[in-house]
């Protein structure tokens, strides 16, 4: 449900930025400990122990709370912050904390201290006699002695030491520091970007790019800039460059781009800006930063994914366990507090006193090589969305939840969100919208997940996928106005089927579709609309036929009913013999060779969609055919200008 305190906020100026904080963490006061070290929300559980969880907690209530009183400001209960350290740190106590081992979710907590002693030691260490001065230094500590994961987890351990130094506390660890801000640097690819680790172990660019590799190295600029002025040089350059970029992940309402990991910290998608106010970056349009941050504040305010009494609930635009990740606690979207840093500077600062700006929309394109992205701020259709290719993490026991929907899918939308598988079988329960589903003859279907030889550019995106071993894809993505277009050529060693989704389509109780029209198929398209807006896919190559899936509940981040314009086939060996199946393929060297073809459009905006349905590409018409083989890779446009040239042959032109 909605929680009313933050969203009649106006979050105009500082004021209003320190009420939203006060507003996020008051339901969260009864639910302190009785020794005032934890959280204690309940169940359900996540991959670390419960007092993990009710450290977590704690802790991340303090990424608002810390540049609140790093602002000047008092905040009421922090004798119950002191009273938690207190006892937090104090192996005697029974809600210490607990020695951390490798790979500990306690490491993690541990950065927001290091940020506290960074940026406020006079209101987190002074005041703090000398025994638990004592005790909080050596629990920290223990990060310098813990393998981690190589990954934003370096930043936990530079926080932290460069909080110990600032502090002149014991456990500092120089040389730990220096090798964690030299293995940063083995993260770094160009134009601003980050790789979350080692680009040959894993391929993520999403959020904890911004909220975290760029934030924490921003907060580092902010706190250590006298100590480390190279470092907190570079990192501002960077950021600068980064956020050029970045911008393009948000639509003039506010929305983010939803894409990878960890999207139950909602809000914190606006701390990348928050932290460039505090680290003061130089050159940077205050006005255009203030309404990003603001507007996407703005926008979460307004979602439904509190309880009555103002928690937020795992989720992102409503409380859902699907989506959610094995790490996730009730007290993990606490980390969207990370927004509320401008709270650390003077209302009088230029992001404060600076007007706040919209975000134009100009219908081009933001080439994101780095990110595997390629955005539109597709101003005719009123859409921000992106195409996608090569992001992909690492598999077997260290694989999150849902990863080929959350990076693999072929497009993401500000607007219409994704949808996560539900169960293992049945096409409703697959999320398979922006996804081309393969199966065997058994209709177990796979998709993408790791992906290879990639490439970017304004005119196409490509990867090489291989959902079996018999089977290779070569896929190719590109737009085309309001709609894009999604080229596969495919080798099988065996028949199969395929189902294609277009973008998932939000209903409700007043355009809920009849059970009647979910049983049709057509010829060539798959198309639904609604009040408010449209989603299509149309089959290029005039081979599939078009239905519409309900899926199942609760698999949409966004919305909790949807329905997906799907395009089906089957495909293999009646083809090549000229049954009756409508797949075009042919026999070479035992393999079957498929061509696939499809354009996809979705508005949020219904009459405006039907507008643009029938601006659809042809590939019929030789002048589309021609433009399309233009923008493939030269290496790749022989076997579809063979193709088509044969199909279409004497073709309008």
């Amino acid at each position: 449900m909605h929680y009313e305190p933050l969203a009649r906020n106006p979050l105009s100026d500082y004021d209003d930025l320190k009420q939203a904080l006060l507003d996020s963490i008051r339901p969260y006061g009864r639910f302190f400990t009785p020794g005032r070290a934890g959280i204690d929300l309940g169940p359900p559980g996540a991959t670390f122990t419960e007092r993990a969880v009710r450290l977590e907690g704690f802790a991340r209530l303090l990424w608002g709370i810390v540049p609140l009183m790093a602002g000047g400001n008092e905040y009421e209960d922090f004798g119950k912050i002191h009273e938690g350290i207190v006892h937090g740190v104090d192996p005697h106590h029974d809600e210490y904390w607990g020695e951390p081992g490798d790979y500990d979710q306690r490491l993690v907590e541990m950065a927001v201290f290091g940020y506290a002693l960074c940026l406020a030691p006079e209101r987190f260490w002074t005041p703090l006699d000398e025994s638990t001065r004592r005790r909080l230094a050596q629990w920290l500590s223990f990060i310098n002695k813990r393998q981690i994961p190589n990954c934003n987890w370096v930043f936990f351990r530079i926080l932290v030491n460069a909080g110990l130094e600032k502090a002149g506390a014991a456990g500092f660890d120089r040389e730990q520091l220096s090798a964690s801000l030299d293995m940063v640097e083995k993260f770094y690819l160009e134009d601003g970007w980050y790789n979350d680790g080692f680009p040959e172990e894993r391929r993520a660019r999403d959020y904890y790019i911004p909220w975290a590799m760029h934030y924490y190295g921003l907060i580092f600029a902010a706190g250590c800039g006298d100590r480390y002025p190279r470092q907190a040089s570079l990192y501002r350059e960077r950021a600068r460059e980064f956020a050029a970029q970045f911008q393009s992940w948000f639509s003039p309402d506010g929305a983010a781009l939803p894409l990878g990991r960890s999207l139950t910290y909602r809000y914190a998608q606006a701390a990348f800006w928050g932290a460039l106010v505090l680290s003061d970056a130089g050159d940077t349009d205050w006005g255009l930063v203030k309404g990003l941050l603001l507007r996407n504040l703005r926008w979460w305010f307004g979602r439904p994914f509190f309880s009555e009494t103002g928690l937020q609930g795992v989720g992102y635009a409503y409380p859902n366990q699907y989506m959610a990740e094995r790490y996730n606690s009730p007290c993990s979207p606490l980390w969207a507090l990370k927004a509320f840093v401008p709270l650390a500077v003077s209302p009088r600062h230029p992001f404060w006193t600076a007007e706040e700006k919209p975000l134009e929309q100009t219908g081009t394109l933001s080439v994101q090589p780095a990110s595997g992205l390629v955005i539109i701020d597709e101003n005719a259709a009123g859409h921000v969305h992106a195409l996608a290719t090569g992001q992909w993490t690492p598999g077997e026991s260290n694989e999150h939840n849902h990863m080929a929907e959350k990076y693999a899918k072929f497009a993401y939308s500000c607007a219409f969100g994704f949808n996560v598988a539900t169960d293992c079988y049945g096409l409703d329960k697959l999320g398979h919208d922006n996804m081309l589903m393969v199966a065997a003859e058994d209709r177990w279907f796979r998709f993408r997940t790791r992906s290879f030889d990639h490439a970017v550019t304004k005119d196409c995106l490509c990867s090489r996928w291989s959902p079996f071993d018999w089977l290779e894809i070569r896929t190719f993505i590109m737009f085309w106005g309001a709609w894009h277009l999604r080229l596969h050529h495919l080798h099988s060693e065996k028949p199969f089927v395929t189902a294609e989704g277009g973008f998932a389509l939000a209903f409700d109780d007043t355009c809920r579709p009849a059970a009647d029209s979910l049983k049709q198929t057509h010829a060539h398209a798959a198309r639904y609309e609604t009040a408010f807006d449209a989603s299509a896919i149309v089959d290029l190559l005039a081979e599939r036929s078009g239905s519409v899936v309900v899926a199942a509940p609760n698999a949409n981040i966004m919305h909790p009913h949807t329905l997906i314009p799907t395009l089906s086939g089957a495909h293999g060996p009646a083809a090549v013999a000229g049954s009756s199946s409508k797949s075009h393929a042919r026999k070479t060297n035992s393999l079957y060779e498929v061509w696939l073809g499809c354009a996809v459009l979705a508005c949020p905006e219904t009459a405006r969609g039907r507008e643009l349905a029938r601006q659809a590409p042809d590939l019929k018409r030789t002048s589309d055919a021609r433009e399309v083989l233009s923008r493939l890779p030269p290496d790749d446009r022989g076997p579809w200008k063979d193709y088509l040239e044969t199909k279409h042959k004497g073709a309008s032109r």
